[in-house]
C-alpha cells in the first residue's frame, strides 16, 4: 500500500518541502504494535499494546496471539514472526489483494 511515510520519530516525513510517499506496510505494522486501544479513531479497538505487554512480563505465547489477532484485524493475513527476546523480533504479513 502506498502512503504518507512517518520519521523515525512517528511523524510526517517531509522530503524537499514535500511528504514523503511510499510503501507503507511495514510502518503500520510497527504502528499497531506500538499503538494503545482507543488510539485510532476509526478503529477503537486495535493496539497490540507490545510496550505495554512487555513491562507487564506477558509471555510469549500471550505477546504472540495479540499480535496475530491485532494484525488479523487490520486486515494482514499470511502472518509470520519470530521474536528471539524483547528486542529482537521479526514480523512479516501481507494483506490479501483485494
Amino acid at each position: 500500500m502506498i502512503d504518507i511515510l512517518l520519521n523515525n520519530d512517528n511523524d510526517i516525513s517531509i522530503v524537499n518541502g514535500d511528504f514523503q510517499i511510499g510503501e507503507s506496510e511495514q510502518q503500520e505494522i510497527e504502528s499497531i504494535l506500538i499503538a494503545f486501544k482507543g488510539e485510532f479513531k476509526n478503529t477503537p479497538l486495535l493496539g497490540a499494546e507490545v510496550p505495554r505487554m512487555l513491562k507487564a512480563r506477558n509471555t510469549r505465547q500471550g505477546i504472540t496471539r495479540e499480535i496475530n489477532e491485532q494484525l488479523k484485524y487490520d486486515g494482514f493475513s499470511r502472518i509470520d514472526f519470530k521474536i528471539e527476546d524483547a528486542e529482537n523480533f521479526t514480523i512479516n504479513a501481507q494483506r490479501d489483494a483485494p
